[in-house]
């Protein structure tokens, strides 16, 4: 059964245990009867709801403003929720409409300012300084590029400042302020892949981005099974991070911090009996993992070699197809959830045969847990989130129904800004 939130100050009428399932079948008979004689206006389909674009915008502008307390345990992700926000609002067309951003109070140079904030870089931190901090960490040495999700720990932060005439810069426009760094401030492979995505979307030349530390940052968080670990040490390892890894090598044009051989066997490692993907080898396949591994397959330029193998390319297709219940199902014997509707529908978009979905009745679903406060939910009847708004608006990118810019399906970004990643071929 599925609860429904009540109005203010009503309690719910309660049926005794033994009688409970009597009454959801007279429901459930009473509401069939009622609909088995439709009239010539209840026979004909139900149009799904209208997109609502004004309230959209209001959400995710808020968003980036300040957000309920139910997200203070995010905090240290910080980041990802700052690339849901940014992205969607680059879906909807917002970050190109500089009378509409004014309105909005939204200031991209001072987003592009906390973002770089965030960044740790190796370059910025003396030879003393990245002794002591390793002598007193977890770390076997300083992290060298990358970044994190959040100011969670305290401690300072990179700072940036405009290059005047009496000041020394690398030609990017900024100058660093001196960096002490402090033992507990690493870089996170996921927010370095949002970091970078929500600075091309903003339109930052990334200039000030460290390259070259954050390819050297790979090369230490890819374990000797081919996943990525997230941090330095003491973390976990699966298939979200090989894709963020594989994202960040993609748009910076050098794969020399990957071993694509290991990457690829750890693909094939976690395959599932039905040809869906998991996390980590042995465990059950699901539609985010499995997009993950063919989003990193594809920017990898192994997708066609790999899935050859076996029939492996028409097993995933037909799992895909059959999470479809209306809206998508991310494994097995589980509800409809909007973000899926982007993980797996994506996933058959990589895979050049998406069009087998039931297009309309997916954009329904996900048109149906739009909220009046703005942005979707994970279900009908239900609060709405950063993620399960953000992939919703992904989704409905990809079906091109609802004139929203053009969506980057394997890199999760809008197509356009993507291009300022062309400087590095």
């Amino acid at each position: 059964r599925v609860s429904r939130p009540l109005p203010h100050g009503k309690e719910p009428h309660r049926t005794a245990p033994a009688t409970e399932f009597l009454h959801d079948l007279a429901l459930a008979f009473l509401h069939r009867m009622s609909s088995s004689s439709p009239t010539d206006d209840e026979s004909a389909p139900s149009s799904p709801e209208p997109f609502d674009r004004p309230r959209h915008i209001r959400y995710f502008a808020h968003s980036l403003k300040a957000l309920p307390a139910a997200y203070a345990h995010l905090d240290t992700n910080r980041l990802t929720l700052c690339h849901f926000a940014v992205h969607s609002l680059d879906l909807l067309g917002v970050l190109d409409d500089e009378d509409l951003l004014e309105k909005l109070e939204i200031r991209k140079d001072e987003i592009v300012n906390w973002i770089y904030s965030l960044q740790v870089s190796g370059h910025d931190v003396d030879d003393e300084n990245k002794q002591r901090i390793s002598r007193s960490s977890e770390s076997k040495e300083y992290d060298t590029g990358g970044f994190k999700g959040g100011s969670f720990l305290g401690g300072p932060g990179a700072q940036y400042v405009k290059v005047t005439s009496d000041t020394v810069s690398d030609g990017s426009g900024y100058k660093c302020l001196p960096y002490e760094g402090f033992e507990y401030d690493h870089c996170h492979v996921a927010m370095t892949y949002t970091a970078l995505c929500s600075l091309a979307a903003l339109g930052d030349d990334l200039s000030r981005f460290d390259r070259s530390g954050a390819i050297q940052s790979l090369k230490k968080l890819q374990l000797d099974d081919g996943s990525f670990q997230c941090i330095h040490f003491g973390s976990e390892n699966d298939m979200r991070f090989l894709f963020c890894a594989c994202a960040i090598s993609h748009t910076l044009n050098d794969w020399s911090g990957v071993d694509v051989d290991k990457a690829v066997d750890f693909i094939r490692s976690c395959r599932s009996y039905d040809g869906a993907i998991s996390l980590l080898p042995g465990q059950e396949g699901h539609g985010g993992s499995t997009f993950c591994a063919i989003s990193a397959l594809t920017l990898m330029g192994k997708a066609e070699d790999i899935l050859t193998e076996d029939g492996w390319r028409d097993e995933l297709i037909r799992w895909c197809v059959s999470r479809q219940l209306g809206g998508m199902q991310g494994r097995p014997n589980k509800v409809e959830d909007t973000c899926y509707s982007y993980w797996i529908g994506g996933t058959l978009r990589l895979l050049g045969c998406d069009n087998v979905l039931d297009q309309e009745a997916l954009t329904s679903f996900v048109l149906s847990c739009q909220t009046d406060m703005g942005g979707f939910s994970k279900v009908q009847g239900v609060y709405p989130d950063l993620l399960h708004s953000f992939y919703s608006m992904a989704w409905l990118s990809l079906s091109s129904s609802q004139g929203l810019n053009d969506l980057h399906c394997a890199l999760g970004m809008r197509l356009a800004p993507s291009s300022i990643f062309e400087q590095f071929k």
